[in-house]
Parts: C-alpha cells; structure tokens; sequence
C-alpha cells in the first residue's frame, strides 16, 4: 500500500512536466499569432492566439511559475493587439480582455489581505464588468471588420471564467469546512509527529520540546500559488522568527522530492515536511475534501488536502496561538505572537 500511495502522490510530477510541453506549444502558438497579426492575417491569428491562451493555462495550473504567468499575460497582450487591428476601441478590448485576467492576480498580490477566503466577490465582480464592457462594444462599434473579430474575446471569457470560477469554488469550501471545526484550539497539546524533511531526514515536534518554541505552518500542496507566497513572506521573516528562538516547520502533502525543489526554488532555510498520507494533517484537524481540485487527486484516492493553518507551539509542546479561521492562509507575523512570547518567557523564567 505504501509503495502505492508513494507512486500516485509522484503523478503531480508527470503532470508538471507534461504541463511545460504545453507551455512550449503556448509559446510557439504565441509567437505564430504575433507574426500573423503583423501579416494582417486576423482569422489565423485569431486561431493561434487561442491555442496559445488555453495551453498557456495548462501550464499555468501545474506549474505555477513566474514563466507562465508571462506567458499567460503576453497572450492577453497579443490579443489586445489583434483586436486593435480588427477595428476594436482600444479603451474598451484593453479593459475586457486584461480584467478577467487582473481578476485572478489580484488574490496573489494582495494575499495577506484577501487570503483563500475573504472577499470572495471580487473576481466575480471584475468578470462580469469585463462581459458588460465587451456587450457595449459589440453594441456600439460597427467597425469591428468581422464575425470572428466579435466572436474571438469569447476564448478569453471561457478560460478566465474557468480559473474564476474555481477560485470562488475553493473559497466557498474552504468557508463550509471551517464552520464545522477548524484545527486545534489555543490551550491544547500539541500532536506530535515524526515526518521526513525535503533532505529525506526525519524530523520529531519533540526534537524540539525544552528547546525551542515552534511556528507549524500546514500548506495545501507545491502547487499552490497563495501558499508560495505566504513561505516568500516567511522566508523574508525567517531571521526574526529565529532570533525569538521560534523555528518554522511546514507540512504539506507532497513527496520529498517535490518540497525539495520546492525549497531550493523559494530558498527556503527551514524544512518542508512531507505528510503523504495525511496522517499529521488530520490530527491537527485540518484534512478537508477537494474534489473540486484538480490537483487533489494526486494526495489520496479520496481528493483530501490540508486546510492551510499554523500553530504556535511552546517548548513544552503546548499550542499557544493559532491562525485566524476567518482568514484562511494568513501570514502570521512575529507582531502577531509577540505578546504570546514575551509571555512565555515570563513563565519560564
């Protein structure tokens, strides 16, 4: 059954590098689109920069990478510029086109505010202003030169709705989750594990105990873009944390291999945990059902992933502060435990 588990939690592999085959399609089917657009071939452009938008996308979802979001980003720039020549106002193919694509950026950037589950609204809403824009162009403009010209934003509709639409999925669970019981409280004792590092060391929460309090950060999956940067955000903390003798350890789902390059691209300077059969995930609590993802597949037969949480955990291995649970995927910061700490060493003084 290991052996089994092991071999279908390493899938996630075969995907991302299946996924760059598509990124390089995408790039190929781009830079054809471009030099139609310059030949002034539209129709064939238009069938290009199609192929380039949902390839693009494919490579976008399994790997995550700063590549990818360029290219997903060049392929609405591309498009932009085949409506110009098409005859389309540029005030209004520019807004139609890029805001169903700022629409799921905007969560990445402003992560330490929105989070996985707050404010669920925005993306929608900025999806459904860029679909009345695009209305009132067909409606106003006659000098779009074709059919196709018209018909061909309707792509970026499907794919942006796609990615929209899973977004709002993800939170509206996440938020059902959580309100029937979300991870450990505050007072409790800690659980303690034995889990192998991205080195395939194996690391105790009681190699810790009387020595150093602990910051356990549970993350969904290296595939996650909002957990990549909430370990960046850690990262650029990591030396704070230390000096108030709080070390970070992550846990998520994946096999070591996959957190060590996930570890050595983050230059990450605390260990990543692999708990492939969420077996530590769910004595936190914190294993949830994600069918609606499609990377779930790759952790357990039954779509389970952890919740995103972290816990403060004393010396003596008891948890002293956790995340807030209306803000699923928070960073939380030394400010946040600070208190706690300072409190914590006046009892163990």
């Amino acid at each position: 059954m290991d052996y089994i588990i092991s071999n279908f939690a390493q899938t996630g592999l075969v995907k991302k590098k299946t996924a760059r085959i598509f990124g390089i399609i995408s790039g190929v089917a781009l830079l054809l689109a471009v030099f139609l657009i310059y030949r002034h071939e539209l129709f064939q452009a238009y069938a290009f920069c199609t192929i380039a938008l949902f390839t693009c996308y494919i490579f976008l979802v399994y790997t995550q990478s700063k590549l990818s979001v360029i290219n997903a980003l060049a392929c609405h720039l591309v498009a932009i510029a085949a409506m110009y020549f098409s005859g389309s106002i540029m005030a209004l193919s520019t807004t139609y086109i890029l805001l169903p694509f700022a629409a799921l950026m905007v969560r990445n950037v402003w992560m330490d505010k929105l989070a996985h589950t707050l404010k669920l609204w925005i993306e929608p809403i900025l999806f459904l202003i860029a679909i009345g824009v695009y209305i009132v162009e067909l409606r106003i403009n006659a000098g779009m030169e074709t059919t196709d010209a018209r018909i061909f934003p309707i792509a970026f509709f499907i794919a942006n709705g796609f990615m929209v639409f899973d977004v709002l999925l993800d939170g509206l669970k996440i938020k059902k989750r959580v309100k029937r019981g979300y991870g450990m409280a505050a007072g409790e004792p800690a659980p303690i594990f034995c889990l192998q590092n991205e080195n395939a060391e194996q690391v105790c929460l009681a190699d810790f105990k009387g020595k150093h309090n602990v910051l356990l950060i549970f993350v969904r999956g290296e595939w996650c873009p909002l957990c990549h940067i909430m370990l960046r955000t850690y990262m650029k903390e990591s030396a704070k944390f230390k000096e108030k003798n709080v070390f970070l350890l992550v846990i998520g789902p994946d096999p070591t291999g996959v957190n060590r390059r996930m570890a050595e691209e983050l230059k990450l300077d605390f260990h990543i945990l692999s708990d492939t059969k969420l077996a530590v995930t769910n004595s936190y609590r914190l294993k949830i059902k994600a069918e609606h993802l499609l990377h779930a597949s790759n952790y357990s037969f039954e779509n389970e992933i952890p919740l995103p949480a972290s816990f403060l955990i004393d010396k003596q291995g008891i948890i002293r502060y956790c995340s807030n649970p209306e803000k699923i995927g928070e960073v939380v910061k030394l400010t946040d435990i600070f208190p706690i700490l300072q409190s914590i060493d006046g009892q163990q003084a």
